[in-house]
């Protein structure tokens, strides 16, 4: 077990972040999805309900293709319903699923390489609360400044993305990590908003893998009625087998947004290490034992 081992308190290159990132998902593949089966579960299974009831909302709307007034589709309470749904469900899931893996890897590195499963259970529950108002906050914010302008909302976006971290690896409260964030970036903001981009970059090739299924059928679908005629009725293109598709695109797209946290923790000791250098501390004291 110590040879294989992934030391997250040391200095870090991108490169290194990202394939760090991976080598810890699929060294701990068993463990982690052990416990995130039981933080995540039911958060889960609420986001794809919602994700299912959006999907048929949307595309059982009659007016989604009036094309006189394209915003009727909008003006439908269930069409709505669904958008707030889906917004809410995420929020959860990735309250519960940030709580869950940040914990994991905390346990990780408490006990050198072994992740215990009462520990990661016991720090989600003592930490869920402070993400919760934590991610609201962040997510307030963000809003506000992209409404703003679309710089300020990029700006501030960089060290929120570690919030979730120094909350738990440094058991901060949800009012104390806001400062503390910007405080961690502070004149590595590039580096860090490059190793963000190349996570959500990937992310975003994942996504739009899983996401081809659904895009195949549609494009059958269209052919389809191009060929029977029927393309004057833009709806006949989208049917159940359209919403399983999209609710089952959707899900593997949440679940594959599980490396983000990793790569989020990764940076955040990265950025430690340059500005604390807390785990050399720590090797440098292990010598004197």
């Amino acid at each position: 077990m110590q040879n294989q081992y992934i030391n997250f308190k040391r200095k870090r290159e991108l490169g290194e972040i990202i394939t760090d990132t991976f080598k810890f998902l699929r060294r701990n593949f068993k463990p982690i999805y052990r416990n995130l089966g039981k933080v995540v579960g039911i958060p889960f299974l609420i986001l794809i309900l919602a994700s299912a009831f959006n999907a048929q909302s949307t595309f059982g709307n009659d007016n989604l293709f009036n094309v006189t007034d394209p915003f009727s589709a909008f003006d439908s309470g269930t069409a709505i319903l669904g958008t707030l749904l889906v917004y809410l469900a995420i929020f959860i899931f990735m309250t519960f699923l940030h709580a869950g893996m940040i914990s994991i890897i905390k346990s990780y590195i408490d006990n050198e390489g072994k992740i215990i499963d009462s520990e990661v259970s016991t720090t989600v529950k003592e930490k869920i609360g402070d993400i919760a108002l934590a991610g609201l906050g962040k997510s307030i914010l963000l809003v506000i400044g992209f409404m703003l302008c679309v710089i300020p909302g990029i700006y501030i976006s960089v060290p929120f993305f570690l919030i979730f971290p120094i909350l738990i690896f440094e058991n901060k409260k949800a009012g104390d990590v806001f400062s503390q964030c910007f405080d961690l970036v502070k004149d590595n903001w590039w580096i860090t908003f490059a190793s963000i981009l190349v996570l959500g970059l990937l992310w975003y090739i994942i996504s739009i893998i899983f996401s081809l299924p659904s895009m195949i059928y549609m494009m059958v679908k269209m052919f389809t009625s191009m060929q029977e005629g029927s393309i004057s009725d833009p709806s006949s293109m989208f049917d159940i087998g359209t919403v399983i598709l999209t609710v089952i695109a959707s899900a593997l797209q949440y679940l594959a947004y599980f490396f983000m946290p990793i790569g989020a923790a990764f940076i955040y000791f990265n950025l430690n290490e340059h500005k604390n250098q807390t785990g050399t501390l720590e090797q440098i004291d292990r010598l004197g034992e």
